[in-house]
Formats: C-alpha cells, structure tokens, sequence
C-alpha cells in the first residue's frame, strides 16, 4: 500500500523532502546541506551528534538564503525529520510541517529570510531512547539552543515561538542571559502547528489558532523586510512580549 503524503503543499511545488517520494528533492538537499548560509550550522549539528549521541536532523539548505532574519522555533523535530528526511524543514512529509508551510505561505514568511529550528534539537520520543521529559530535555539542550543563538551573525531580528515549551525555554534564556545579537529581537508566541492543536481556536482571542499562527508569521516577516506592520486583527498575535 503506498505511503500518504502528508505534506501536499510541498508535493504540489516540487519540494516535497522525503527520501521515499521524492528521493530527487531529498538527494539534491542532503548533497548541499554544507553549503550556503546553513553550511557552517549543519557543521555545528555534526559536533553536538558527536557530543550528545542524539541523531540531530540538519537545517534545511533551501532555507535562509538571504540571512536568518525570521528564527522560527518549535519544541522538538518530529520522528520524520530526525529519522525520515534528516532535516528540520517545512518541505517534510508531516503533518507539522505542512500546517507551518500553509501557515508561512498566507502569511507571505519567505523560505529565504527564515530560519526553523526547535528548543530541543533531538526528537525526545524516540522510541529507541528511554523514557524522557521534554522539559527536562529542553533544559539538557539549552547550552546547545545558546551555542546556536550566538552562531548566528547577524542575528535575527524576529523570533516566532511556536507552542508553550518553546515559550518557556526562551523565557529560561531570557533569566539566563540572551546572547547580545538576540537582545534587540522582537519575539512573538504563537500556538504549535501541531494537527491536535492548529486546527483549534484560541480560548483567550476567540479566534482560530491557525489565524494566529500566520499572524504572528506576517508580522514578522514585514518588520524583517523593513515594511510597515499592519495590526493585528481581532487580537494581539505577533507583537513583541514581555519576556
């Protein structure tokens, strides 16, 4: 029987990232995930695989092109991008990733200014591991989340947190001390695009969790482009919080 496509929007473009259906796409990434603006991370990545023993995905070359401008974090890769593709991408065949392609295509969050990442490089419910916490991993990676941060230079401008353990990592960073790249930041929190939790609407704005999710991408993505933000609608997603 053959395997679902999860990610149809990646399918329809081309960019689907998968070694299994579409292994033209994923031989092509994997050949230059050494170059670019990524190459020097991805080289970062081979050091904490070494160090942690956790099979860390790569970033996505077709990322970031013209800079990590937009730095997009989630909580943790997903089974397919740590043992399926090899890379944290929005072009993998997962439910996740295709909810945060959708989401960055209406918001018009270019693939050449963003960079996606996760608190946690390492996917914690791998079943071939113990049992483990996300927090307490979250807590585990967070030298490596600091290692990254300060890798990037310049840093970005926007940081969009999607779901809550992304949020209190970063809040962690904060009482810790943010590395001076990343101090001038505007930082939004936005739901996980998760298909458990997208497709719900937001109990304190009334509105739908994906809405917000895309808001919080377009406003990052104009402050970044240096365009004039248009306000929210209906609530305050996107905006800088107080962390």
């Amino acid at each position: 029987m053959a395997r679902p496509v999860w990610n149809e929007l990646a399918q329809k473009r081309g960019e689907l990232l998968s070694r299994d259906l579409a292994p033209a796409v994923h031989a092509d990434r994997w050949a230059r995930r050494y170059d670019g603006t990524v190459g020097e991370l991805n080289r970062w990545v081979d050091h904490v695989r070494d160090t942690t023993y956790e099979n860390l995905p790569y970033f996505d070359p077709a990322s970031a092109g013209q800079g990590a401008r937009v730095l997009v974090l989630l909580q943790d890769p997903s089974g397919e991008a740590e043992e399926g593709s090899g890379f944290v991408s929005r072009h993998n065949d997962d439910p996740t990733a295709h909810n945060t392609y959708i989401a960055a295509d209406r918001a018009k969050l270019g693939y050449d200014i963003s960079l996606h990442w996760n608190v946690v490089p390492w996917w914690v419910a791998n079943p071939a591991k113990p049992v483990r916490s996300l927090e307490k991993e979250a807590v585990r990676a967070q030298p490596y989340l600091v290692e990254l941060l300060e890798m990037l230079d310049p840093g970005p401008s926007e940081v969009v947190l999607l779901g809550k353990p992304a949020a209190r990592a970063w809040r962690r960073l904060v009482r810790a001390g943010l590395p001076g790249a990343l101090r001038d930041a505007t930082v939004a929190t936005a739901p996980h695009p998760s298909p458990l939790v997208f497709p719900r609407v937001d109990a304190a704005t009334g509105r739908g969790n994906s809405d917000l999710v895309v808001e919080a991408f377009r406003m990052a993505g104009q402050r970044a482009r240096g365009e004039k933000v248009r306000p929210a609608v209906g609530g305050p997603a996107g905006r800088r919080r107080p962390f």
